[in-house]
């Protein structure tokens, strides 16, 4: 029973295992959550305010990602990021939006999809690399023994 476990198939079996337990947990993270988040409007004239340069404001909105209607009509706060929040500047009690950093949990989804797609390429460096190699010992095993047959008559 225990004759069919290699240590090459128990080491496969280990590295299946992890990439299918990491691959739930990757993909579980990225599944968007349907929970509404509110969502501000805001008047084209309030809009191109910059009060958020010299004022204190508040946050009234999370770092969103700007709709492509906002990216192709290249508004201020969506040009540097591609993402932007809503802020009340408190001087003069004006919304407007303003340019966010990429959110922290989509930053670190991009990693793990590179992180997971580099551990995929190299999984299959390594089998196509092995498989290579099979083939050119067999070769070579081939050529010697047509050799030590060609030596013999």
């Amino acid at each position: 029973m225990l004759d069919i476990i290699t240590r090459r198939r128990l080491i496969f079996f280990i590295f299946a295992v992890c990439f299918v337990i990491l691959s739930v947990l990757f993909f579980g993270r990225i599944v968007p959550s349907y929970s509404r988040q509110t969502s501000v409007k805001i008047e084209d004239e309030q809009q191109i305010s910059e009060c958020y340069l010299n004022e204190p404001v508040d946050v009234i909105g999370t770092c969103q990602r700007c709709t492509s209607y906002q990216r192709r009509s290249k508004a201020n706060a969506c040009l540097p990021t591609g993402y932007r929040e809503i802020v009340l500047c408190s001087v003069s009690n004006v919304k407007t939006a303003r340019s966010c950093q990429k959110p922290i949990h989509i930053q670190r989804q991009q990693f793990w999809l590179f992180e997971c797609s580099m551990f995929i390429l190299g999984l299959l460096a390594i089998v196509t690399v092995q498989s290579r190699q099979k083939t050119l010992d067999k070769q070579m095993v081939e050529k010697i023994k047509k050799q030590i047959g060609e030596a013999d008559e």
